[in-house]
């Protein structure tokens, strides 16, 4: 079990750290501040600063995000009547505000707010304690505030999220499902450098001991052209033709690896009994594996192949997914949270490292399809108000796109809260 809370963690981590690295990266090529890129979500358990960045780790293993600078999500804590300090550069503007008095500062103003805005204008008005004038001070391109010693940069106009173009803000939203999607391609590469990919040819590869290929005389390299007289191509020929013919002798027409020669062996598959995903799968085996090839630029080659691939799976089973809904078939059953996920990657990590690394691209590539989705608050859903801004040269109304990221905010969090119900009901107490 602790193994397979390792993985999770291990597996977790490394698909939300890689797409929100994706974000962090394009976003701030694109000039936007990030003040925070965060791994989990709830109370912070770790944390450091970077480059007006703060790296935080968080206690629930649920998501992650980097929280990009824009006006709605600058917090003021400024109000009237509030007594600080501020910091002036040559040109009167406002380089710190200090809202304690735990710094090192000197040569600074005592003032009381009387107004303040730091989400579109940019000033503060304020009595100034010394000879009680009234002032307006603008905010520096350059300004922080500072507090038990701490220093947050007050985002200026030109880097926050809604100040660039539709392209800047595009890259930086679709960086994350791309980044999920070359993870995927990376992990598929390296296992293909490590174990070679298997041939869809129906020759034999492996024989596993004790079972019924080996039992009838069957050798590494054979190939099976027909069982029970229906023609194999492929090796998913070869292993459909098995489960539908049943558990009952089958006569394999071989051509021999020694010779050439074309032999008739009889042997009976053996009934399996597997878990997978929390279920128990019955599976009908004859003892054989794939055979293997091997290359130096091929698994590269192979790695993008496994991923587009993959991705037009992943897709079309989501498509179907939604075609569900509308037909009245759908069911939690068909989908998997946090709790899911964790059960089955405990599953794969038991396998070994090669099949968890398999496992682990598959669900970067479901991650950054998901994500793609045209959902309000999953990247997808904003990717809709930025083409919206593209097409007709305008942004979305605020209050109208606000609304919209609330309820799609909550929509999301409804489905992750029943879906890891019906995780907990099927992998605890069915």
């Amino acid at each position: 079990m602790l193994l397979g809370f390792l993985a999770f963690l291990a597996v977790f981590g490394l698909l939300v750290t890689v797409h929100e690295l994706g974000h962090l990266i394009f976003a701030k090529r694109a000039g936007i501040m990030c003040p925070e890129f965060a791994i989990g979500m709830g109370p912070k358990i770790f944390s450091f600063k970077h480059n007006d960045t703060l790296y935080t780790i968080r206690l629930l293993p649920v998501g992650g995000y980097v929280r990009m600078a824009s006006q709605d999500m600058e917090i003021n804590p400024l109000n009237a009547g509030m007594r600080i300090q501020v910091k002036l550069n040559e040109n009167e503007e406002i380089t710190h505000v200090l809202l304690d008095d735990k710094h090192n500062f000197t040569q600074v103003e005592e003032v009381e707010i009387d107004s303040s805005d730091i989400q579109r204008e940019m000033y503060i008005t304020a009595h100034r304690l010394h000879d009680n004038s009234f002032v307006k001070y603008h905010i520096a391109e350059e300004a922080y505030f500072v507090e038990n010693a701490n220093l947050e940069r007050i985002a200026p106009a030109d880097m926050r999220f809604e100040g660039k173009s539709p392209w800047q803000k595009f890259q930086a939203l679709f960086a994350g499902p791309l980044f999920n999607f070359l993870l995927a391609f990376v992990l598929f590469t390296i296992v293909f450098f490590l174990t070679g990919k298997n041939v869809d040819e129906p020759v034999v590869g492996s024989l596993s001991e004790g079972l019924p290929a080996e039992e009838s005389g069957l050798i590494v390299d054979d190939r099976i052209n027909s069982i029970n007289g229906r023609s194999i191509e492929t090796w998913t020929d070869m292993t459909e033709v098995i489960q539908d013919e049943g558990a009952v002798p089958l006569e394999l027409e071989v051509e021999r690896a020694h010779s050439g020669e074309v032999e008739t062996l009889t042997m009976t598959p053996e009934l399996i009994t597997e878990e997978l995903a929390g279920e128990q799968v019955d599976r009908l085996v004859i003892g054989i594996g794939a055979k293997f090839e091997r290359g130096v630029f091929e698994p590269i080659l192979w790695g993008a192949q496994e991923t587009v691939e993959m991705s037009t799976l992943i897709f079309t089973l989501v498509v179907e997914l939604f075609i569900s809904i509308f037909e009245g078939e759908f069911s939690f059953d068909m989908l998997n949270g946090p709790v899911g996920i964790a059960v089955v990657t405990n599953e794969m990590a038991q396998q070994g490292f090669i099949v968890l690394m398999r496992f682990t691209a598959m669900l970067s590539v479901n991650l950054g399809i998901m994500n793609l989705l045209p959902i309000p608050a999953l990247d997808g859903g904003r990717i809709l108000f930025v083409l919206y801004e593209a097409i007709f040269r305008r942004p979305v109304n605020r209050r109208v796109e606000i609304n919209i990221q609330v309820f799609g905010v909550l929509f999301v969090l409804m489905i992750m809260i029943l879906v890891t119900w019906n995780d907990i009901q099927n992998f605890f107490f069915s």
